[in-house]
């Protein structure tokens, strides 16, 4: 039996017992009481067995239940994703478990999430249907600092025809960018019902000094018209307009005690490294791919710097465009710049790479802070041509050249042989290549000259031909002067 008929007799024998596994997350980190959010299970296995949902009623409310299936097709392989989707509210705060469910056979492991009893800022003295509430995570960050602008659009009534504006920044000192796509829940407040939609942004101030950010208006219409549109007796819809308050943040310049290049405030910020071949099994004149990434936590790919490797001369550097992403997470933005390039050791031998360090300033802890990637050494091995030299210098016994010299040298004394080889080879063409354009040309003169012997021998058989007819025109008109002429011809 081979390997593969018996890893077939295993799993099948083991089938029954493998299980599969569900996992639980939830749509949003931030969790307040009487606020609704989604509860997901999702597997990536069809679950025969019907879920039991009741151990949550301790904690949670449950409003909706639902659930989706999504298939598709990569590169020949055909994955599964199975959700169980619950619209719930927490009961309480602090650290809630959500028990484990059985789905059936299969059951999924507990998870804890963390509930804050703070409801949105200023939102219990609120009455209105409509009202919009804004914050930021910082009010005096530093420049370039990413803020994390929060916009919450809190709705009692049905709308329609409703907008929400864009953040504007005065005085355009700063770079604004949507964060994802909108979420929307549901919370209660003061006994009354409340509809959520939160939209963030993340704003880089440019300059130092006292950044505004104006107000967002929301506009829309409150009411229907009818089902089947205008109805002169029912109800009209009514225009409102709601404005948010507006937000002052203080800017603080680049602190003195930053001594690096370029100024980068993150939350985190580290590089990293992967070789193609492994560093110490690299070959004289192969060329191995070195891959450096930046990653940084709250910085935008664009504010990335160039990475400087310093690569001693014998280490050959043929870098590519660099790589620059990025994606969003709770935190903001996370930039990525990637540096691909390719390395080719002219020598053989033991190096060592300088360390990469990058300094940057830790928004967290408020100082600087140096992303390292530490010096290496790495092993280049001589390519086959030098070990064959080196192996017949040590069967000849000849004790001028030492292998270790030959290894370190070798490179160099090889390639001057093999350039001296290379020129008599090139002036072997150039001299074959000139002799066959001395005979083209030979040719070529040749045929000239034999056209043109040709061409003036058929104008003198043509005249001969013309001189012979006018003397028989002369003779026939007894011109014995035209005769004459003819003849002389």
């Amino acid at each position: 039996m081979n390997l593969r008929s018996l890893t077939i007799f295993f799993l099948f024998l083991f089938s029954p017992f493998i299980q599969a596994e569900i996992k639980v997350s939830i749509d949003r980190n931030a969790v307040v009481v009487n606020e609704s959010f989604q509860l997901i299970f999702e597997s990536d296995e069809k679950i025969k067995g019907q879920p039991d949902f009741s151990p949550l009623n301790k904690n949670f409310t449950i409003i909706n239940t639902g659930r989706s299936s999504n298939t598709q097709i990569i590169n020949g392989d055909i994955k599964q994703s199975h959700q169980w989707i619950l619209t719930v509210m927490a009961n309480k705060a602090g650290i809630i478990q959500v028990p484990a469910i059985n789905f059936g056979k299969v059951t999924s492991r507990p998870y804890q999430i963390k509930v804050d009893a703070t409801a949105p800022p200023n939102a219990g003295n609120k009455s209105e249907d409509i009202f919009i509430e804004v914050e930021v995570n910082k009010k005096s960050p530093y420049v370039q600092e990413q803020i994390i602008y929060t916009v919450k659009l809190y709705r009692a009534v049905q709308t329609s025809n409703a907008t929400l504006s864009e953040p504007e920044v005065s005085g355009d000192q700063a770079v604004v960018t949507k964060l994802g796509e909108d979420q929307s829940f549901e919370t209660r407040l003061k006994g009354k019902r409340y509809v959520v939609v939160q939209r963030q942004y993340a704003i880089f101030p440019q300059s130092s000094g006292t950044l505004k950010i104006e107000p967002v208006i929301f506009q829309g219409q409150i009411g229907s018209a009818g089902f089947f549109g205008f109805d002169p007796f029912g109800p009209q819809p009514k225009s409102t307009v709601k404005r948010s308050d507006s937000i002052v943040l203080d800017i603080k310049a680049i602190p003195d005690s930053f001594t690096g290049d370029t100024w980068l405030p993150a939350s985190q910020l580290n590089i990293q490294e992967q070789w193609s071949v492994d560093p110490s099994e690299l070959k004289q004149g192969e060329a191995t791919t070195r891959v450096l990434t930046i990653i940084a936590n709250g910085l935008a790919s664009s504010h990335l710097p160039a990475i400087d490797s310093q690569l001693p001369d014998y280490l050959k550097q043929y870098p590519d465009q660099p790589e620059l992403n990025e994606k969003f997470d709770e935190g903001g933005f996370v930039g990525v710049r990637r540096e691909k390039m390719a390395i080719i050791p002219s020598q053989a031998g033991d190096f060592i790479l300088p360390a990469i360090k990058i300094p940057w300033w830790n928004t967290k802890t408020d100082k600087m802070e140096i992303a390292e990637l530490p010096e290496r050494t790495i092993h280049v091995n001589a390519s086959e041509l030098i070990q064959n030299k080196i192996e017949q210098q040590t069967q000849a016994g000849n004790g001028n050249i030492a292998i270790g010299d030959l290894q370190q040298n070798g490179g160099q004394a090889l390639n001057k042989t093999e350039l001296v080889n290379e020129q008599a080879y090139w002036k072997w063409l150039s001299a074959i290549l000139f002799l066959m354009w001395l005979i083209t040309l030979f040719l070529f003169w040749k045929s000239k000259h034999k056209h043109e012997k040709t061409e003036q021998s058929d104008l003198g058989e043509i005249s001969k031909r013309q001189s012979l007819k006018q003397i028989k025109q002369a003779c026939n008109k007894n011109d014995a002067e035209q005769a004459k002429k003819a003849l002389i011809d």
